[in-house]
């Protein structure tokens, strides 16, 4: 799946309805929880109301498709293994929510 099929399939959900999705930790850590929604262009995140732990957020933060296509690269290499840390986090604040939002798009192809 490509970054803007799999932006369009997130974006269609969160549509659809609010939904809570967690975090895809590469390590044991317990995940943290975050809300999406959508404005049709742009996903809102915020924390989690349903499930928990939930991530700790001081106000909603906007992730565009631009962003989202920079990072969505780096999900599949880090689930090789390679460390992508550094290199993505100075690309976007957002990649561990874009992690989690991959993840989660790609573990519920229906």
């Amino acid at each position: 799946m490509q970054a803007l099929e799999t932006w369009n399939r997130i974006i269609e959900r969160a549509q659809s309805q609010s939904s809570e999705i967690h975090i895809a930790p590469q390590n044991k850590r317990a995940p943290l929880w975050f809300r999406v929604n959508t404005d049709g262009s742009k996903l809102i995140i915020s924390e989690a109301k349903d499930n928990g732990p939930s991530s700790i957020l001081k106000m909603p933060r906007t992730i565009t498709f631009k962003e989202f296509e920079r990072i969505y690269p780096y999900y599949h290499v880090r689930l090789k293994g390679t460390s992508v840390s550094q290199e993505v986090t100075s690309k976007s604040v957002n990649s561990v929510y874009i992690y989690g939002l991959i993840a989660d798009a790609l573990t519920n192809l229906a």
